[in-house]
């Protein structure tokens, strides 16, 4: 029997056109840098049921705006993938379409920290994961040892050099080169990253390397992979 396997992250891949649920959050404010627990993948069998991969940490960043909360995290398209709403404790987070999306529902339990558990939704009716997705808030240091290696490589990018690349990052690399954020004042390394997994792949929790960028006008996180060859077959900064 065919299985489907979903790639997935704290924000699964969304595209521009999809829809944005709001979510609803409790406390001080979340602007910054987590590092959050989540699935690996799921696996849909019509006979056997739903399979949960592991779970797996991922970096996302949490911004505000006049419209509240929104999340960004590697392998999102365009679009926010989901609003946060300061009015009360728990929130609902989600990211797809009507009869067919991935949420989460947690509850904040403090400034630096959340829980909750995702779940897949098809037509309405939820398959939830057992286990427990955990979100602690990063403190950026600026001072890091960059073990990664390639801040520089990142500040090139972000300086509006292009390096050989996949052509499937030409849109990454275009949107980087594009920021309007004013001067970099600091390249930050925060760690690393798996890429996407499936039931069957052999999981790399190295993949990606992380920087955190602080601009004069904001801040992103920027992830990439550079092949042997030099190759980057991997780039986003959101």
């Amino acid at each position: 029997m065919k299985r489907l396997a979903l790639a997935l992250c704290l924000a699964a891949s969304a595209a521009a056109a999809q829809e944005v649920e709001q979510v609803t959050v409790y406390g001080g404010s979340l602007s910054g840098i987590w590092k959050v627990s989540g699935p690996g993948w799921v696996s849909i069998n019509l006979f056997h049921g739903t399979d949960w991969g592991p779970l797996r940490a991922a970096f996302c960043r949490i911004d505000h705006n006049q419209d509240g909360y929104t999340t960004h995290c590697y392998g999102q398209g365009p679009s926010s993938g989901g609003t946060l709403d300061v009015d009360g404790k728990n929130f609902h987070l989600a990211w797809g379409t009507m009869m067919a999306r991935m949420v989460m529902d947690g509850a904040v339990e403090s400034a630096t920290r959340f829980t909750g558990h995702f779940a897949l939704k098809l037509a309405g009716v939820p398959i939830r994961d057992s286990d427990l997705t955990e979100g602690a808030k990063i403190e950026i240091k600026p001072d890091t040892p960059d073990t990664g290696g390639k801040a520089g490589l990142v500040r090139d990018i972000l300086g509006g050099a292009t390096p050989p690349h996949d052509a499937k990052l030409d849109d990454g690399v275009a949107a980087a080169h594009a920021l309007q954020l004013g001067g970099i004042e600091a390249v930050s390394y925060l760690g690393q990253e798996g890429k996407a997994e499936g039931p069957k792949t052999v999981p790399d929790p190295n993949y990606l390397t992380l920087y955190v960028i602080e601009f004069a006008q904001g801040e992103r996180i920027c992830a990439l992979h550079q092949a042997p060859d030099g190759m980057l077959d991997a780039f986003q900064c959101f």
